[in-house]
C-alpha cells in the first residue's frame, strides 16, 4: 500500500507559527517560510485531489459565503452552529449555547470563551456581527444562507445603505441577540450555514472584491485545520490547529492538490460528478465511491438585458426564451453525456418527485420545428449572435454548452461560447452586459433555494433578471407554510409560472460522488447530503489506516 508522507522540521513549524500570527504577512512571505520543509519528522497526511475529473486546475479556495464548504470549508472555518448530516438539526459550534425566546422571533447566542483565529487573534462577537453584515451586503452569497439572514429585523435597511447597522442584532458581552421579522422554523439552519469570518483580515477589503481577494489563497479561520502553505494555488498543506477549541481530529495533515495525472496519481479523497470517473473507481478494489444526496442542478439562465448595443432586449420576449428551450433535446443530451448519473429535468422539481406537476407546465418539450417557427413569428433577429458562457472547466461542462450551441445553430440561431475562469464568477453579476446566456450549477438544500433565485430580493441575480416580482408573492407564501399539502399546492403554482416565464432552462440534476481510498482512509458512516454545505463531518473519526503496521499485509 502506498502511503504519502512529508517531512517538516521543528524549526520550520516554529517559523510557520510566527508567519501566521497576523494577516499582515504577504502571500510570498508565508509561502517562503511554509515551504522550508527539511526532513526531520515524518507526518502522515491525507491527500485530497481537486481534479480527478479534470474539473479544476486550481485549488477550490474561494469565498465561503458563496459555497459554504466544498469539504475544505469545514476544515478551516466554523459557524455559531453546525448542522447534522441531514442539514436540518443543529448543535452548538462556536457558541456554547443558544436560546429561542417565547415569541419565536428572538434568538440569543452565547459565544464560547477562549476562541482564536489561526493567526492567534481572538475571535469575538465583533467577528460574528461583521460576518452577518458582510453576508447581507455581498452579492456573491449562497442563496439559502442569504435568504435566511435577510429575515433579521432591519436587514433590508442595512442592505440598501439607509442604516449603518442592523437593528435586529444586539451584543451584550458574549451574548448576541438576533431578532427576526417573522417566525421561521428554518432560521437556525441558516445560521448553521453562516461562516464566521475574521474581521481583522477582511474589514478593509471592498465588498465587491471580497470573493477574489488574496485572503482566499491563504484563508484564516478558526476550524480544526489551518493552511500553512499554498504553492501557486496548485497545492496547499493544512495542519492541525493548536488553537482549536474542540477535540482535534486524528489526521495530522491534509494536502490539497491539483494532480499532474488524475488517472494515475495517488490520492485519498475526491469529489466528482463525472460518470466515467465514477465507473472507473467503482471497479478499483482499493477505492470506494459514495453517492451524495444533494440537489446539484445544471441549468441555463438568460441575461434579460443582453449584450449592450448588440443584443439589447433581444431576450426579454418570453416567447423567444420558450422557443430556445424547445430547441434543446435535453433528455438526449443529458443521457449522452451523463448516462444514468444524471436526471434530465424541466422544472426546479424533478419528475421523480411527487410534487412535480408536468400537466400544468407550459409545454416546452423538444420540438425544433415549432421553436424556429415561434422565433420567426416573434421577429427574432437571426443575424444576431448569442454569446454563451460558463465557469466550469470540466470536460462535461464544455461538451454540454457545445451541445446547447449546436441545438440552437440547428434552427438558425448563431452562437459564440466565451468561457470565464472559475475564480472570476463575479463577471456574471457585475457589468454582465458582455454575454446573453450562462451555464450554471446550483447545489441546493431544498427546492426553495432554486426558486429563491427568482426573488426580487436576491441581489446576486438583480443584474441579469429584472422582471422577477411576479414570483415574490408565491416565494413569500412558501416561506410561511407549515404543512406539506400547502407547500405542494404552492410548488405546483410556481412550477407553472417558471415554465411560463422561462427565465432559466433547467437541464439536469447531477448528484456528486465521493471517491476515497478505503485501503488507506477510514471514514465514519455519514450520509453526505451535500458537500457544498456545512455540517458535522465527524472529523475526529477520520483516520489513516496503516495496514502494514497492523500485520494485515
Amino acid at each position: 500500500m502506498r502511503r504519502n508522507r512529508i517531512g517538516i522540521s521543528i524549526i520550520a513549524i516554529f517559523l510557520l507559527m510566527v508567519c501566521l500570527t497576523g494577516c499582515q504577512k504577504t502571500k510570498e512571505e508565508q509561502e517562503a517560510i511554509a515551504t522550508d520543509q527539511n526532513a526531520a519528522e515524518e507526518i502522515e497526511e491525507m491527500v485530497v485531489a481537486v481534479n480527478v475529473d479534470s474539473s479544476e486546475n486550481v485549488l477550490p479556495f474561494e469565498s465561503v459565503l458563496l459555497n459554504r464548504s466544498k469539504f475544505w470549508g469545514s476544515l478551516i472555518f466554523q459557524g455559531l452552529l453546525v448542522a447534522d448530516d441531514n442539514i436540518n438539526n443543529v448543535k452548538t459550534d462556536l457558541c456554547e449555547e443558544y436560546t429561542i425566546l417565547p415569541d419565536g422571533k428572538t434568538y440569543v447566542f452565547t459565544l464560547a470563551d477562549g476562541l482564536y483565529w489561526h493567526d492567534g487573534e481572538k475571535l469575538t462577537t465583533e467577528d460574528v456581527v461583521f460576518s452577518i453584515e458582510t453576508c447581507l451586503r455581498s452579492q456573491e452569497v449562497n442563496g439559502y444562507m442569504k435568504k435566511g439572514i435577510e429575515e433579521i429585523l432591519g436587514s433590508d435597511l442595512f442592505e440598501s445603505g439607509e442604516m449603518d447597522s442592523v437593528v435586529g442584532i444586539m451584543v451584550d458581552g458574549n451574548n448576541i441577540t438576533i431578532k427576526t421579522s417573522n417566525r421561521n422554523d428554518r432560521f437556525l439552519g441558516t445560521i448553521a450555514q453562516l461562516p464566521i469570518l475574521p474581521k481583522h483580515c477582511l474589514e478593509d477589503v471592498p465588498i465587491e472584491e471580497l470573493g477574489t481577494c488574496d485572503f482566499w489563497k491563504m484563508p484564516i479561520g478558526s476550524g480544526p485545520y489551518k493552511v500553512i502553505s499554498n504553492k501557486g494555488n496548485k497545492e496547499a498543506v493544512l495542519v492541525l490547529n493548536d488553537k482549536y477549541s474542540k477535540v482535534l481530529p486524528k489526521i495530522k495533515q491534509i494536502r490539497y492538490k491539483v494532480l499532474e495525472n488524475p488517472e494515475t496519481d495517488y490520492f485519498d479523497f475526491a469529489i466528482t460528478s463525472n460518470p466515467d470517473v465514477i465507473r472507473d473507481f467503482q471497479s478499483r478494489y482499493d477505492y470506494t465511491t459514495i453517492k451524495t444526496g444533494n440537489l446539484y442542478y445544471r441549468y441555463l439562465y438568460f441575461n434579460l438585458d443582453g449584450r449592450s448595443g448588440e443584443n439589447k432586449d433581444l431576450l426579454k420576449n418570453k416567447r423567444v426564451r420558450q422557443a430556445l428551450a424547445m430547441a434543446i433535446d435535453r433528455e438526449s443530451i443529458i443521457h449522452d453525456l451523463y448516462r444514468d448519473a444524471a436526471t434530465p429535468m424541466e422544472s426546479g422539481i424533478p419528475a421523480y418527485d411527487d410534487w412535480y406537476d408536468g400537466e400544468r407546465n407550459t409545454d416546452v418539450s423538444y420540438n425544433p420545428k415549432i421553436a424556429k417557427s415561434i422565433l420567426e413569428s416573434e421577429g427574432f433577429d437571426f443575424s444576431k449572435t448569442l454569446v454563451l458562457t460558463r465557469y466550469n472547466q470540466d470536460d462535461l461542462s464544455v461538451k454540454l454548452l457545445e451541445a446547447i450551441a449546436k441545438s440552437w445553430n440547428a434552427i438558425g440561431v448563431k452562437t459564440d461560447i466565451q468561457p470565464i475562469a472559475p475564480n472570476e464568477t463575479n463577471k456574471l453579476w457585475v457589468d454582465a452586459d458582455w454575454y446573453d446566456v450562462g451555464l450554471k450549477n446550483l447545489a441546493a438544500v431544498d427546492y426553495s433555494e432554486w426558486y429563491y433565485e427568482y426573488s426580487s430580493h436576491n441581489t446576486m441575480w438583480s443584474v441579469v433578471l429584472h422582471d422577477r416580482p411576479v414570483f415574490d408573492v408565491l416565494i413569500s407564501a412558501l416561506d410561511g407554510t407549515r404543512w406539506a399539502y400547502e407547500r405542494k399546492m404552492l410548488y405546483e403554482e410556481i412550477q407553472e409560472m417558471e415554465a411560463e416565464q422561462m427565465f432559466k432552462i433547467p437541464l439536469a440534476i447531477v448528484p456528486q460522488h465521493i471517491i476515497y481510498n478505503s485501503s488507506n482512509l477510514k471514514i465514519p458512516n455519514i450520509t453526505f447530503p451535500n458537500l457544498y454545505y456545512y455540517y458535522d463531518l465527524k472529523l475526529t473519526q477520520w483516520e489513516l489506516v496503516d495496514y502494514k503496521a497492523n500485520g494485515i499485509f
